[in-house]
C-alpha cells in the first residue's frame, strides 16, 4: 500500500514539473511577444515624430515663399486680388434640378418610383 502511494506522489510530482516547466516556458515566450510589440509600439511612435518633424519644415512659410517664387514663372502664379474673395452670401444660388430627376430627388429624399431596396426603407 504504501508503495503504491509513494508511485502515486512522485508521478504527481513529475507531472506537477512538467505543467510548471510547460507555465514557465509560456510566460518567456509572452515576455518576448510583449518585448517585440513594445520595440514595434516605439518604431511606429518615432516614425510619426519624425513625419511631424518632416511635415513642419515642409510647410514653413518661408519656405513655401521661396519655392514660390523659384517656381512662379512655371506656375503662373499671381497675388490674389481683393475682388476675387467673396463672402458666401455673394456666391451664385445653386441651379434648379427639374422634377423627375432620379439622383436629384433621392438627394432630396424623394423616390422617383415605388422600386425600393433594402438599403431604403419603404413606406
Amino acid at each position: 500500500m504504501m508503495r503504491i502511494i509513494n508511485i502515486a506522489l512522485i508521478v504527481l510530482m513529475l507531472g506537477a514539473a512538467t505543467w510548471t516547466y510547460n507555465v514557465k516556458h509560456d510566460a518567456e515566450r509572452n515576455l518576448k511577444q510583449i518585448a517585440e510589440l513594445q520595440r514595434r509600439i516605439k518604431l511606429e511612435k518615432d516614425t510619426i515624430n519624425l513625419l511631424h518633424a518632416d511635415w513642419a519644415y515642409l510647410s514653413q512659410p518661408s519656405r513655401l515663399q521661396q519655392l514660390s517664387d523659384l517656381y512662379a514663372d512655371q506656375l503662373n502664379l499671381r497675388p490674389t486680388e481683393p475682388q476675387q474673395i467673396v463672402h458666401p452670401n455673394e456666391l451664385p444660388a445653386p441651379p434648379a434640378v427639374p422634377a423627375g430627376d432620379g439622383i436629384a430627388d433621392i438627394i432630396a429624399g424623394e423616390m422617383p418610383d415605388s422600386v425600393t431596396t433594402g438599403s431604403v426603407k419603404g413606406n
